[in-house]
């Protein structure tokens, strides 16, 4: 078997609201619209109870269609790996581009939520338990650890179903997942070597590699590369204080470099507009002395129902009352679960810590 990079996940989000698909206006788009996005038209679709807030759900063989709910106002797709090799064989257009176009089209309504890209290895440029011992190479003290990355996080899982590693947090926006495939898959006797390699994105960068491919005219390959070379380096330790001075480890050289040796960070700056820092910075540093002196000399529950008071009457400047609406539905879809927003800690993802 040849190796391959594959998608082996894909969540997304879509409002009701008024949308254009392919020059076709719908007033309001519903659960058969977004069948009909999968190029799933005439698979036998069942219709199940839903959960976490919605009261429907469409599955087939796994790909969840869930709609239908009183408290969001959105739908919600997600597709686990199966799901994929589903959409991949079955679908009418079979094509994530197709799909990834409408999210950027449309990206007032529809939010893609999280999207891995795996790297399967059977030829052994993937050395598992290389990678394992750099991770933790010794068990007595976690801290220490051989590779460099912005993800702070990172542990090792053995079991009968093989050894796994992983670096980043599940609820931050990028993590790496690296296991033995074979083992999962319980194929250590068909197969003598299948190491998965997988960068699980989230949110904005999701969206950014999406936005890499389809309109800075990436290939899937080299964009794999150019993110992993960026936010994961294994290396061998060496007598700089400075870790990241360190050399390539040996068993990490061929794997890393095997299509381009450049590195490219999904970070995407914010713009001008005006934002939550924005303001965060104009409270704190332009008006923190009279805040502070309000504070001292009339306390907090005076602030707080004297402005409540006044600006639930009056009418709030547009830039102040759009990050209310902003936060508001950010704050949505961190209820429903940690599959689409892991919790309030969203904002601390502005920069490329992981």
């Amino acid at each position: 078997m040849e190796n391959k990079i594959l998608f082996d996940w894909l969540s997304f989000t879509c409002k009701t609201k008024r949308v254009d698909i392919n020059g076709v206006l719908i007033e309001k788009i519903d659960e058969r619209n977004l069948v009909e996005l999968l190029g799933l038209v005439d698979v036998p679709w069942e219709e199940l109870p839903g959960v976490k807030g919605f009261k429907n759900r469409m599955y087939f063989d796994g790909i969840s269609i869930h709609y239908n709910s009183d408290v969001y106002d959105y739908m919600w797709v997600e597709m686990s790996g199966q799901g994929c090799r589903v959409f991949e064989s079955l679908s009418t257009h079979k094509s994530y581009s197709y799909m990834f176009k409408f999210f950027l089209s449309n990206s007032d309504i529809a939010t893609i939520t999280r999207l891995d890209v795996a790297y399967d290895d059977f030829i052994g440029l993937l050395d598992i338990y290389a990678i394992a011992d750099d991770v933790v190479p010794d068990i007595k003290d976690t801290s220490r650890y051989n590779f460099v990355s912005p993800c702070r996080s990172h542990s090792v899982t053995v079991s009968d179903r093989g050894v796994c590693v992983n670096i980043g947090s599940s609820r931050s926006e990028i993590m790496f997942r690296i296991y033995d495939k074979a083992a999962e898959r319980n194929k250590k006797d068909s197969i003598s070597h299948w190491v998965r390699c997988e960068i699980q994105l989230r949110r904005c960068r999701a969206y950014e590699f999406i936005r890499l491919l389809e309109e800075e005219n990436e290939t899937v390959d080299n964009l794999y590369f150019l993110v992993l070379n960026n936010y994961l380096r294994f290396v061998k330790p060496g007598d700089d204080s400075n870790k990241s001075r360190w050399d390539l480890a040996d068993h990490w050289v061929a794997f890393a470099s095997s299509v381009t040796f450049e590195s490219k960070s999904l970070y995407v700056k914010p713009g001008v507009e005006y934002n939550l820092s924005k303001l965060d910075d104009y409270v704190e540093n332009m008006s923190g002395g009279a805040v502070f002196t309000y504070l001292k000399c009339h306390g907090i529950n005076k602030l707080v129902e004297t402005l409540y008071d006044k600006f639930t009457k009056a009418k709030l400047n547009p830039k102040y009352k759009r990050l209310l609406d902003e936060e508001e539905a950010l704050k949505q879809i961190v209820e429903l679960n940690d599959e689409i927003y892991p919790d309030l800690s969203y904002m601390a993802y502005i920069n490329d810590e992981c």
